[in-house]
């Protein structure tokens, strides 16, 4: 049974999101390229797309009955990059645990930067430079915030959906894991939408509400994803699983099954106590910072892995300089400063080959985790 001060916890820590995800940067964006964006309209598939002609932008609007009549394309023209792919024949509700590829890449708050993305994709081999599958049987692990503060959320977001199609038919597999932006964006709280993407809205005649709602095909998509997946002995979420949560009992199902049960819901709209747990801004999956903090004694360290079923937690949410092993490497940090070290000329993440895990640049160079060991707090 729920522990009854786990929802004192909980409780007063649900406030409106956006007050803890740090200030929103300054936003100078306009409308630009962007789409597509697909919409169910009764038995109409309204695919609508803003293209950039010179210096005016141009909205593009098509209407299909089927959905494997048509082949939807993401341009950008910054770059001149562009890919094509169809829409699924059926959206399905993710597993959440895998047996231990023999490789995988794991990512993590790309946040709109498409640059980036392909740049530690292609660099580690996992797709090829017509943005096509070449990561063989190997696992992509993504955890989250794709969405939020950079000015290519859709093209991240559909390349993911791509990937995924084709990795799947090579027999390997593209683990989307929510965030907490993702989170916010089905929520209604968008303090860190850009301007583009409220221009844009104006300019397509939908409301930035109904981008990622259950009418649309990317909303529909994000509704089919975990908060937390176990694969191998590795267990993979956004921010981490904090002791309030690992007290509850649950199984990483009940996790899942309830995070989906509440996606989309404001704050004041999720009562069950459970739910408030994996939800708080505190203590929840999508929001937990004390693992990366070094705020975690051993015994809470143990309690929250045997919770997992895991000797390793990999997470995001939380900047650090380096992809870093934490509390002798049974957690591991992977949320770098990706548009500092994109000006710098590289992008960099873990890479797990036969169970060992590396830093990994776009350039091919493969390191150890900066490892980092602390004393047991509790003998202090």
């Amino acid at each position: 049974m729920l522990l009854k001060s786990l929802v004192r916890i909980a409780l007063p820590a649900l406030l409106p999101l956006g007050l803890y995800a740090g200030d929103p940067p300054v936003d100078n964006s306009k409308a630009d390229a962007d789409g597509p964006h697909v919409f169910y309209r009764g038995k109409n598939i309204v695919v609508k797309s803003i293209e950039r002609r010179d210096t005016a932008n141009v909205v593009r609007v098509k209407q299909y009955i089927k959905r494997d009549e048509f082949l939807l394309t993401c341009k950008l023209p910054q770059t001149g990059d562009q890919f094509s792919f169809q829409l699924k024949s059926k959206l399905r509700i993710e597993k959440d645990q895998y047996p231990l590829p023999a490789k995988m890449l794991v990512l993590s708050d790309i946040e709109g930067n498409f640059e980036a993305l392909k740049l530690m994709l292609t660099g580690a081999k996992v797709m090829g430079p017509y943005f096509e599958w070449t990561f063989g049987t190997g696992h992509l692990v993504l955890l989250g915030d794709f969405f939020d503060r950079g000015l290519n959320v859709t093209e991240c977001l559909w390349l993911i959906y791509k990937l995924e199609y084709e990795a799947e038919a090579a027999g390997g597999k593209v683990h989307f894991i929510l965030g907490n932006h993702e989170i916010m964006n089905l929520a209604g709280y968008y303090d860190y939408v850009r301007n583009k993407y409220k221009q844009n809205a104006q300019l397509i005649g939908e409301d930035y509400s109904l981008w990622f709602d259950d009418h649309s095909e990317l909303g529909r998509w994000l509704r089919t994803k975990n908060a937390v997946e176990k694969i191998g002995d590795y267990v993979f979420c956004h921010a981490g699983i904090s002791p309030a949560l690992a007290g509850t009992y649950l199984s990483i199902n009940d996790i899942n099954r309830i995070s989906r049960e509440n996606l989309g819901k404001p704050d004041d709209e999720i009562t069950d106590s459970l739910a408030r747990i994996i939800f708080d801004t505190r203590e929840g999956i999508f929001w937990y910072r004390g693992a990366a903090k070094n705020q975690l004694n051993e015994q809470e360290v143990n309690r929250i892995l045997k919770f997992a079923g895991a000797k390793r937690m990999v997470i995001g949410h939380t900047l650090v300089p380096d992809v870093m092993a934490l509390y002798d490497g049974r957690i591991v940090c992977v949320d770098l400063y990706h548009d500092e070290n994109l000006r710098q000329g590289f992008v960099k993440t873990l890479y797990v080959e036969d169970g060992f895990m590396y830093s990994l640049s776009n350039k091919g160079d493969m390191e150890s985790p900066f490892i980092v060991s602390f004393r047991d707090k509790s003998k202090n």
